[in-house]
C-alpha cells in the first residue's frame, strides 16, 4: 500500500506500520467489499462492542444472506438473533432498511451519501462507513475513537459537549486523510489503534508507536 506523505508523515508510516502488523483483519467484515454486509456489520456495531458482533453477524447472514431475504424477514426471528447484543431496537430498523432498499434501489445499497442518510437508523458514520469501506470512497467516518485519538495527537479541543457534532473538528480530522491513497486501510488503522492502543481509559502509553510525537503524551511526560 502507498500513501503519500505530507506534513503528518510520522503519524501515518507508524499508524500503518502498527496496522499492518496488529490490526483486525480477521473480523468477516473486513474481508469483503459486499455493501449488504458492510452495511448489516455497521448497524450491528452501533454502541455495542465489537467482539461481541461477529457471532450475530454471522448468524444473521447464514439465515439471510442477501438483502432480499432480510427484507422478508420476520421481526420476531430478526430480534432473537441480535439479542446477545441488545438493542432489539435494530431488528425494525435493519428490516425497514431492507425494504426501502429493494423497493426503491432494486435490492442494491445506494452509494451515494443524501440516499444512504434517508434510510431508517443510518446517521453520518454508518453512511461514510459505507461509502468508505464498500465503494472505496474517500470518506473519513468519524466517531468517538476517531476523535480521542486525533484530539490526544495533535492537540485538537472542542467546546461543543458533544464533540461528535463538531463540524470545525471533523473538518480539521478530515484534513489528515486528504491526498491518500487508501483511505480504507487509513481509517481501519484508526479505528483499531484507538480500540486497542489509545484507549479510552488506561491507553498503552508503554507501547504506543506514536508517543514521540503525541502532544497528549508530552505534556503528560512534562507533569510527571
Amino acid at each position: 500500500m502507498v500513501i503519500k506523505m505530507s506534513e503528518d508523515s510520522f503519524f501515518w508510516k507508524e499508524l500503518l506500520a502498527w496496522y499492518s502488523e496488529n490490526g483486525r483483519h480477521h473480523f468477516p467484515w473486513r474481508n469483503t467489499k459486499d455493501p449488504y454486509r458492510i452495511l448489516l456489520a455497521e448497524f450491528l456495531l452501533q454502541q455495542t462492542h465489537v467482539r461481541k458482533v461477529e457471532e450475530v453477524y454471522k448468524q444473521l447472514l447464514l439465515k439471510y444472506p442477501n438483502i432480499s431475504e432480510l427484507a422478508r424477514a420476520n421481526i420476531e426471528t430478526v430480534e432473537e438473533i441480535i439479542a446477545p447484543i441488545g438493542l432489539r431496537y435494530r431488528a425494525e430498523r435493519l428490516i425497514k432498511t431492507a425494504e426501502i432498499i429493494c423497493s426503491q434501489h432494486y435490492g442494491n445499497v445506494p452509494n451515494e451519501y443524501n440516499e444512504l442518510r434517508k434510510l431508517p437508523g443510518i446517521g453520518d458514520y454508518i453512511a461514510n462507513a459505507v461509502l468508505c469501506y464498500a465503494f472505496d470512497k474517500p470518506v473519513v467516518p468519524i466517531d468517538t475513537n476517531v476523535i480521542r485519538l486525533f484530539t490526544r495527537y495533535f492537540g485538537y479541543t472542542s467546546k461543543n459537549p458533544r464533540p461528535r457534532m463538531d463540524k470545525e473538528l471533523a473538518s480539521q480530522i478530515r484534513a489528515h486523510f486528504k491526498g491518500m491513497d487508501c483511505t480504507r486501510d487509513a481509517n481501519l488503522a484508526v479505528l483499531d489503534f484507538a480500540g486497542l492502543i489509545c484507549t479510552a481509559k488506561n491507553p498503552h502509553l508503554t507501547i504506543c508507536p506514536l508517543s514521540k510525537y503525541c502532544l497528549d503524551f508530552i505534556t503528560l511526560s512534562e507533569n510527571v
